[in-house]
């Protein structure tokens, strides 16, 4: 068999070149929104644990709050006041934690991550 010199084998440079910068793209994009959501990972585990310890059903508003942000404090984790809804009805808790994220990714462009998570504890009776 004989090859022909004009037919082209492989990829160009500038193909080459062009996946390598999309992959490049994708990885620093990943890793700039990856602490985010690591930290609300860390807000899931926290909330899971509170609704699920029996001493939550005895603490009020402000305790509640205080021991969540300890929690939270271990792994770097800071909310507001704001972004902590505790509410307490009919012999129900409910914690709701409602927040968001700005990142900034290239130049003036912003990733705004927005998180929502909510546990309901049964009051004693």
């Amino acid at each position: 068999m004989r090859m022909d010199k004009n037919k082209q084998i492989g990829s160009s440079m500038y193909a080459t070149m062009f996946i390598i910068l999309v992959l490049i793209f994708i990885a620093v994009t990943a890793m700039k929104l990856w602490a985010p959501y690591f930290d609300d990972m860390a807000v899931k585990t926290a909330l899971k644990n509170i609704a699920e310890e029996d001493t939550t059903r005895s603490m009020g508003p402000k305790e509640i709050r205080t021991t969540f942000n300890k929690r939270l404090q271990v792994n770097g984790v800071e909310l507001s006041k704001d972004e902590i809804i505790i509410q307490k009805e009919d012999g129900e808790v409910t914690i709701q934690i409602v927040y968001e994220r700005r990142v900034p990714l290239y130049g003036n462009i912003d990733a705004v991550l927005s998180f929502d998570h909510s546990a309901t504890v049964q009051s004693k009776r």
